[in-house]
């Protein structure tokens, strides 16, 4: 069998198969079906400092197309997934990506030094009224992010 292991951004993973953030959530669903230690990682739900309810109902509709949702980044929070569902995760044997987003350049950093001490890798949806990387140069982003984890 061929190695599909890999090194990405500093993260060994044993292949690139990666479940998506948002509809994996934190992997426990699935791991009632599917053996999510099979996989290289989980990019986990998207998560914030103090949690959100998301959007009231209805948050899916059928299109044409497909689905649409409109969930409303609904989530436990930083250290409720901390607590709860990383040390599960961390059984797996799977790479755990984090996916976390602030109101703030502020919040965004305080949301990196929770998950400073758990080794997770980090990142940001861009959603509205988030304070989304994409709004700031990538240098900017990286030079706060890593000054208050540091």
């Amino acid at each position: 069998m061929a190695d599909l292991s890999l090194n990405l951004c500093g993260v060994q993973m044993k292949n690139p198969i990666i479940a998506a953030s948002g509809t994996f959530g934190f992997g426990r669903e699935y791991d009632e079906l599917y053996d999510i230690s099979a996989l290289g990682g989980i990019s986990v739900k998207g998560l914030c400092l103090g949690g959100r309810m998301g959007n009231p109902p209805s948050r899916l509709t059928e299109t044409p197309s497909g689905m649409l949702n409109c969930v409303g980044l609904q989530n436990p929070g930083i250290e409720s997934f901390i607590e709860h569902d990383l040390p599960w995760l961390l059984t797996k044997d799977v790479a755990v990506i984090a996916n976390f987003f602030g109101t703030s350049i502020e919040s965004y950093c305080e949301a990196a030094q929770a998950f400073a001490p758990t080794g997770s890798r980090k990142a940001c949806p861009c959603s509205t009224g988030y304070a989304s990387p994409s709004r700031y140069s990538t240098v900017t982003v990286t030079s706060t992010v890593q000054t208050s984890v540091e």
